[in-house]
């Protein structure tokens, strides 16, 4: 099976995210606001996450193949194996049910709330990021986290609608499954809108347990489109924010079905070609606001003419008149 766990996660060791090799990581994080030490613990969090969840799946992938092989018993030897006697359900006593109650997690008496709380974004842009799906970025900005805040106010907590979830119809809060009506393109955003967005939308990656490697390939990307030469020029930033829409619902397409890329790479051809391509498109705009003014005058002149149609004769007499007044 593709999702089966090669390696036992129990030998892994956590990375230095200290380090050199998570230096794009941590600046990333540092730009939306944390310290350098937060950050730091932020990605040993994440890893930490992480690895759990990698451990509960090889300890329950180790117990399938113990059952699979278990099943594999020859059944004459199953036969000659003497019944097992129906043991009593053992009763729950009191001190069992009290330690299946949910228990309130512990908090720290001694600090407070940060100076910085960021803006939360909807329900629908975190499911999705939870899912590793693709979503506009938009959502992440200051104006889609408003949107989000005033579309809370108007939305029940307790509304549900189906939604599909690997292949399963589900419930969910509509809250979770409906984009709002107000969102932009990710193409249509000004630079800074995706810069903010992206302050946000790394963290959030690592809340949700991307792969550190994802992490890493986005960070590059943003970094390389913010730093990018082609800023300076004409339509520059609109072409690198076009490029980024492109090529990041791209490698979501591709990530589905497992032949995702590199999108930490700029590939500069396309980048060229998505530059020409604007270009061209602004010049036939020109061109166009160029040839209605034109248009419009030779149409108000055709409508003058068929009003007065000695018009043109009077303009032959005006042009010998003074033809012969200059002799």
């Amino acid at each position: 099976m593709d999702d089966r766990i090669i390696h036992d996660p129990h030998l892994e060791a956590m990375p230095d995210h200290a380090g050199p090799h998570y230096q794009v990581l941590r600046e990333a994080l540092v730009q939306n606001g944390m310290p350098v030490e937060q950050a730091v613990q932020a990605l040993d969090n994440s890893w930490t996450m992480n690895h759990d969840a990698r451990i509960l799946a090889w300890n329950q992938q180790v117990a399938d193949d113990a059952a699979a092989a278990q099943q594999q018993v020859p059944q004459q030897q199953m036969l000659e194996d003497p019944v097992p006697q129906a043991q009593p359900t053992p009763e729950v006593d009191g001190d069992d049910a009290e330690k299946k109650k949910p228990k309130m997690k512990d908090f720290d008496d001694a600090t407070t709330v940060g100076n910085y709380i960021a803006p939360r974004p909807a329900q629908y842009a975190l499911r999705r990021i939870e899912d590793f799906d693709y979503v506009e970025l938009w959502y992440l900005t200051t104006e889609g986290c408003s949107d989000a805040t005033q579309h809370q106010l108007t939305q029940h907590d307790d509304a549900f609608g189906l939604a599909k979830v690997d292949n399963m119809v589900t419930l969910k809060s509509f809250s979770s499954i409906r984009a709002s009506k107000n969102v932009i393109p990710d193409a249509e955003l000004s630079f800074r809108q995706m810069s903010m967005a992206k302050n946000a939308f790394i963290p959030l990656m690592a809340k949700y347990q991307w792969s550190e490697k994802a992490i890493t390939a986005f960070a590059q990307l943003f970094t390389q489109l913010e730093l990018h030469p082609l800023r300076q020029r004409e339509f520059g930033e609109r072409a690198l924010i076009t490029y980024q829409a492109r090529v990041r619902r791209e490698w979501h397409d591709q990530l589905k079905l497992g032949s995702a890329f590199n999108i930490g790479i700029i590939n500069e051809n396309l980048l060229q070609s998505t530059y020409k391509e604007l270009l061209d498109q602004a010049q036939l705009l020109s061109l166009n606001e160029v040839s209605l003014p034109v248009c419009s005058s030779s149409l108000a002149l055709a409508n003058r003419l068929v009003r007065y149609p000695f018009f043109p004769f009077l303009l032959i007499i005006c042009a010998h008149l003074t033809m012969l007044l200059a002799t």
